[in-house]
This record gives structure tokens, sequence and C-alpha cells, in this order.
């Protein structure tokens, strides 16, 4: 998600688990092949859990042979969407603006004190989004004719989700 104008543009990327919600974000001052390696190792570090997916837009900073060999490298499957398929990801889509855009807003950052604000910000957001903030998961659809009846899992947070997650081991609930 960019928060650009005509200078160093800073951007935001976004990181979420389908399976609990996590979401970590970090800035990016610029749209780099080698920045994003180093930010997603950063990333990667703040995770409870092993990263074993990546699965990326369309754009030119993400589908590159720099982004492929960093992910053969760490053992992570990486795929893309599919091409003009808007909702292919509606997972990090609803992260945008249920967590990006709700604290940093639609305005335009540029430089790096805008950057270090945002990677201060997102330090501190962690917490509120993982252990504090619930949302409901879709658990079932039903078609029934053109009515689509949906089934959702009690309001959790993250971590609760992650703590009930029968996957993960004990050492990984504690981030």
């Amino acid at each position: 998600m960019a928060h650009s104008g005509l200078r160093l543009a800073a951007a935001s990327l976004v990181l979420t688990d389908i399976a609990t919600g996590w979401t970590e974000c970090a800035p990016l001052l610029v749209r780099e092949q080698t920045l994003l390696s180093t930010v997603l190792t950063e990333l990667r570090k703040q995770l409870p859990f092993a990263l074993l997916g990546l699965d990326t837009d369309n754009d030119t900073v993400f589908m590159n042979e720099t982004l492929k060999a960093y992910c053969a490298a760490a053992n992570i499957v990486f795929t893309r969407c599919r091409p003009y398929r808007k909702n292919d990801q509606a997972f990090v889509e609803h992260k945008n603006g249920a967590v990006v855009r709700r604290m940093v807003g639609y305005r335009r950052f540029e430089g790096l004190e805008a950057a270090t604000l945002l990677a201060k910000l997102y330090r501190s957001a962690r917490l509120f989004v993982n252990f504090f903030q619930p949302s409901f998961k879709l658990i079932a659809k039903q078609r029934d004719g053109a009515r689509v009846r949906k089934t959702y899992s009690p309001p959790a947070t993250p971590h609760q989700r992650l703590v009930a997650d029968a996957r993960i081991s004990d050492a990984g609930h504690a981030p």
C-alpha cells in the first residue's frame, strides 16, 4: 500500500496469516527488491510461527527473481494472485483498510522521517491488532439458490486463534 508523493515515497508492507488473522506491517521507504527482502526478514522474526508461504499481488516489486530466490532459500512457497482478479488478495486488502488506513489514513508520506514514524507506529499497533482487536472469521458458506448463508465463528483476536490452533506448538504460543 503506497503512501507516496513525488520524492522518496513510503509504502506499507502488510503480512496477514489467513488462518489466524495475525497481521504484521512495516514501512518500505522505496519500492525496491533487496529492501523488500530485508524488511521481510525482519517481519519474519516478529511472527510467532514459521512463514510457510507467501502469496503476493502482481506488483513488480513482488514479482521478481530476487524475491523468488529469497523464498527458495528460506523454504517459503512463493505464489502470486491471478491476473485481473481483484479479490485474490482479500485478506490483505481487508487489513489494509482495517489496520493501515484506519491508523495512517489516506495521506501521502515521504522521506526517511515519515518511514521512521510509520515503523514506530506499526511496532506499537501490532500488539493492539493481534492481542486486543477481535474479529469474526468466516467458517462456512452455503448457497441456497440465489441466497448465500454465511456462518461465522465467535469474535476472537488473532492471538486467541493462534493459541487455539492445534497445528502450532507450545513454543509458538509465546510471541
